[in-house]
């Protein structure tokens, strides 16, 4: 990064950061759908009668099912799945009736105290799971199951690092930026993946996955846009496909302090790291990104109301795309 845009980040860090990029995931506060009515033109399933989702709500989750994750729980359900909050920590048993399962933003006590008592979070970030929580999980995907996993900028990635390890994905505590971000406030760090990138910068979504291509041509996804969160990367050797890749001149920012990016907080270059991967795991499948509010629907009232999600106007093919991934774990398509 150059460092006249360091500087600018740096007289900027509360405007940006705390409430922008900090609340990536959800807007700066509960929003759940308000007015916006989720709809499926052509349901995968009888209604009631497809995959059994759960989605986790056990691990200090930042999203929950009746608020920041509302939108993709009334998605699911108006694609004919049956959806419903997992509150009991991972087990066996707990996993044993499921089909998918949903981990979202989860967060060690710690940091989830902190976001309640001094509205940010710090570094360190232990891990969110134990160790038998791990095992069951990898167990209950490498035996059939499938995951959908998401962690979204700092400190998520590192409350999830752990368990992402067990399936072979390197989780990064940071902050991922746009090319053509500029910093300036109330800007949206809109990341856009092209299967056919038309311009340097243009991250890139990857042709050829069930994912990209969806079940016909009418499904097939040209372009997504997320909304900063993190990227991520894959242990060597991985089998695994890339989904949403970042391009030349994006940024990576690595702070200890999620409101506080400024001129001393490390940079890194972007470009090549991940924002979103599918991969087998034994007879098991995983989806990972790094971004969450491209899941749902929720408004950033710190940008006057403006759509983080798959309802944003210059998202249109988003929906799709979520829809296209959860169709891919269940074995729809």
């Amino acid at each position: 990064m150059k460092l006249s845009r360091i500087l600018v980040a740096a007289l900027l860090a509360l405007a940006l950061v705390g409430p922008a990029a900090a609340d990536s995931a959800a807007g700066s506060k509960p929003t759940g759908t308000r007015d916006f009515v989720v709809t499926v033109k052509e349901a995968a399933y009888a209604k009631g009668k497809g995959p059994r989702i759960a989605i986790d709500e056990a691990h200090n989750n930042y999203q929950t099912m009746d608020d920041r994750f509302k939108g993709f729980a009334d998605l699911m359900a108006a694609d004919g799945a049956r959806v419903a909050p997992l509150r009991e920590r991972l087990t066996p048993s707990a996993l044993a009736d499921l089909d998918v399962l949903v981990i979202c933003n989860p967060l060690n006590e710690k940091n989830a105290n902190e976001k309640k008592t001094l509205n940010k979070w710090m570094l360190p970030a232990p891990s969110a799971f134990a160790d038998d929580e791990i095992k069951a999980l990898a167990d209950w995907v490498q035996n059939g199951g499938a995951l959908l996993l998401i962690a979204d900028h700092m400190p998520f990635p590192a409350a999830a690092e752990k368990l992402a390890s067990a399936f072979g994905i390197v989780m990064q505590d940071n902050f991922a930026f746009d090319a053509a971000f500029t910093y300036k406030p109330k800007d949206m760090n809109l990341m856009t993946f092209h299967a056919v990138p038309p311009a340097p910068g243009t991250g890139i979504l990857h042709t050829g996955h069930p994912i990209e291509m969806g079940a016909h041509a009418a499904e097939r996804i040209p372009f997504v846009v997320s909304f900063t969160g993190s990227a991520f990367r894959m242990k060597p050797g991985v089998a695994h496909a890339p989904l949403l890749q970042l391009g030349e001149g994006s940024n990576l920012a690595w702070p200890s302090d999620h409101v506080d990016i400024s001129l001393k907080t490390p940079f890194s270059a972007g470009v090549g790291s991940l924002q979103g991967a599918a991969l087998p795991y034994g007879y098991g499948r995983v989806a990972v990104f790094g971004e969450a509010s491209m899941f749902s629907v929720n408004f950033a009232e710190w940008a006057d109301n403006y759509p983080t999600g798959f309802h944003n106007p210059q998202a249109p093919h988003n929906q799709q795309f979520v829809l296209n991934v959860m169709r891919w774990l269940a074995r729809k398509i």
